[in-house]
């Protein structure tokens, strides 16, 4: 691996006399971590599992902190991937989160989501409350990948956005309890992980990359409430990306160090006031920098998770049209109406934004044009299948869950009548089915399928 020579000479003056173990650390392959989806699955039960199977899924908790090292390959392609169960996420950029106090009724903005390792980490915690996660990825394919993983992992409490971060400032000053900035960047620490991404690296990359994080981090500290907190991080080892960024915080946004997560400082090295960083050779996973910060102040912006939602209630029709497809009473269920869908909204934003809006909350149906009527939809079977009246439980090494992800019709089982049923795997839904004619009509989306 050719590292450019002016990075090696930054690298040395960064770590002095540990720069040789962080450049022998090129020779070791990347490391592969897992976080498992608590509002799911109850960690015991998973610990439980793969003790007893662990010849599927090998993985081993790092220090009591929820990441799991695995040495487990195509962990996408996994059973309990497909149901939402587990996340693979690098383990350093897990830390980033990890011990972070988090709460059910917190109001939180992740400003630069995609892919979702940190949104999962932050809905998760909401889950089941009054808080909320707004998710932001401007980039329309790294949206559509964020929005994907938010419905595998059925999480219930999150909004996803496609907005400029300083669009999201003008329509929600003050908003947010917890702004988390995971910040484009030069992408240093990934080189081990990404080679090709070398090529890319060069001293106008990184400056461009720091201009561009300023005018990000505006727009965050606007979204953040007096007494709020921010946690900035980044993959990259640059100062000017990194360091300099967190002296403009201090500095001229006036915000103050906060109290870093201990597990943080067991595992990463101190670089400045509230800031580690990790790197390869000191800790197993690659290069990450993370600062924790809050906003001065104690008075609390109006409050959001108790407004009403900007949204007209769902019509008699509508709910009709609910209840008839999930056999599922549509008045135990938030529902409203979204251009054309059925959502399920447990929590209020004040505003929504006019375009950029990937998803709300739970969408429960879309409506067909052609065929005239709702159709149910996959994040619902996601959110809230294992609700439903009719309900498939299967292993993870059950052939049949195996079919069902191939896209494969099965039997249905004695008992089940004309309708819908959620299709699970350890109590957590993986998609839905038809039932009809003694079979069940496979519902899994087609993007989402196994190759036979």
């Amino acid at each position: 691996m050719q590292l450019p020579e002016l990075f090696i000479q930054r690298m040395q003056t960064l770590l002095q006399d540990s720069a040789g173990d962080y450049l022998a650390s090129f020779a070791t392959p990347p490391v592969k971590a897992l976080h498992l989806n608590t509002a799911r699955m109850d960690p015991q039960r998973f610990l439980a599992w793969q003790k007893a199977h662990a010849e599927l899924l090998p993985a081993e908790e790092l220090a009591g902190s929820g990441i799991f090292l695995t040495t487990a390959n195509g962990i996408g392609h996994h059973p309990l991937h497909h149901a939402g169960l587990i996340y693979s996420q690098d383990p350093a950029a897990q830390l980033v989160l990890a011990g972070v106090a988090l709460s059910k009724d917190l109001r939180i903005l992740d400003l630069c989501a995609a892919p979702g390792g940190k949104t999962s980490q932050l809905a998760r915690a909401v889950d089941g409350g009054s808080g909320f996660v707004v998710a932001n990825e401007p980039h329309p394919a790294r949206n559509r990948i964020l929005l994907g993983n938010i419905e595998r992992m059925g999480y219930r409490n999150v909004c996803v956005t496609k907005a400029e971060p300083e669009d999201l400032a003008v329509l929600y000053p003050e908003s947010f309890d917890l702004v988390v900035v995971d910040a484009p960047c030069s992408g240093e620490g990934m080189f081990r992980k990404y080679p090709e991404s070398i090529q890319e690296w060069s001293m106008e990359n990184v400056q461009h990359c720091a201009q561009r994080q300023k005018e990000i981090l505006r727009s965050a500290v606007s979204c953040l409430r007096p007494g709020g907190r921010l946690i900035y991080s980044t993959c990259t080892y640059a100062p000017e990306e990194d360091e300099e960024q967190l002296q403009y915080l201090l500095h001229e946004l006036c915000l103050q160090p906060d109290t870093v997560p201990a597990i943080v400082q067991d595992q990463a090295m101190p670089c400045a006031p509230s800031a580690f960083r990790c790197y390869p050779h000191l800790f197993p996973g690659e290069g990450q920098f993370m600062a924790y910060l809050k906003k001065p102040g104690d008075t609390l912006a109006a409050a959001v998770s108790q407004r009403k939602p900007p949204l007209a209630k769902c019509s008699k029709q509508e709910a009709a049209a609910f209840t008839e497809l999930y056999g599922l009473p549509a008045d135990a269920f938030p529902l409203y109406s979204l251009r054309g869908r059925i959502i399920v909204l447990p929590f209020a934003l004040p505003r929504l934004s006019k375009k950029g809006l990937s998803c709300l909350g739970v969408t429960a149906a879309e409506w067909d044009e052609k065929k005239k009527r709702y159709q149910p939809h996959h994040q619902f079977f996601s959110a809230y299948g294992m609700e439903l009246p009719q309900t498939l439980d299967l292993a993870p090494d059950d052939p049949a869950l195996w079919q069902y992800l191939c896209g494969a019709e099965l039997p249905a089982p004695d008992g089940f009548s004309k309708g819908h049923a959620a299709t699970c795997c350890m109590g957590a839904a993986l998609g839905g089915v038809r039932v009809a004619g003694g079979r069940l009509k496979n519902l899994y989306p087609k993007g989402l399928r196994e190759l036979s």
